[in-house]
């Protein structure tokens, strides 16, 4: 009987551990993305969560937020001006979301609205990209759903 060499449990064992570190290095330890220990809370009728320093003087008209391969929105925290649009773009092979529906998050705190704004979901092929414009000022918490659990989330602070 020939004997195959992944067959050794010994083998077999350090392959798995080899793995299991590797997953474990992608999804990292450090902070939630779009967050930092840096960020003070705030707590107004239109916006709930922290504000991590935007202001009117450094907000943006438009930005564009990559989803990459590494489950990350780049950048992960935006700050944009009322009327403002995001344009998230899929930059890698991987379909993603950008989706800010807390019926659809495994982890309901990974998805937040001012109140009076209207949540979205819309799906990320590779190469593709969607815009959606900011009316309503406030804090935004979104994720990708599958790859939320991997860290996939973002912040947006609107500001008049």
């Amino acid at each position: 009987m020939t004997r195959l060499p992944f067959a050794r449990p010994s083998l077999l064992f350090g392959s798995v551990a080899v793995a299991v570190a590797l997953l474990m290095a992608a999804c990292g330890t450090g902070p939630i993305p779009g967050q930092s220990s840096s960020q003070t809370s705030t707590s107004t009728s239109s916006q709930t969560s922290t504000s991590g320093g935007c202001t009117a003087a450094s907000a943006k008209t438009a930005v564009t937020v990559d989803a990459t391969n590494s489950f990350k929105f780049v950048p992960a925290s935006v700050c944009l001006k009322v009327g403002g649009t995001i344009t998230w773009k899929n930059v890698g092979n991987l379909p993603h979301t950008t989706t800010d529906i807390a019926s659809l998050a495994a982890n309901s705190a990974n998805a937040e609205l001012p109140k009076g704004a209207v949540g979205w979901n819309h799906s990320l092929a590779p190469g593709a990209s969607y815009s959606l414009k900011f009316t309503v000022p406030g804090a935004y918490k979104y994720f990708c759903i599958p790859h939320e659990l991997l860290g996939m989330l973002g912040q947006i602070t609107v500001v008049s």
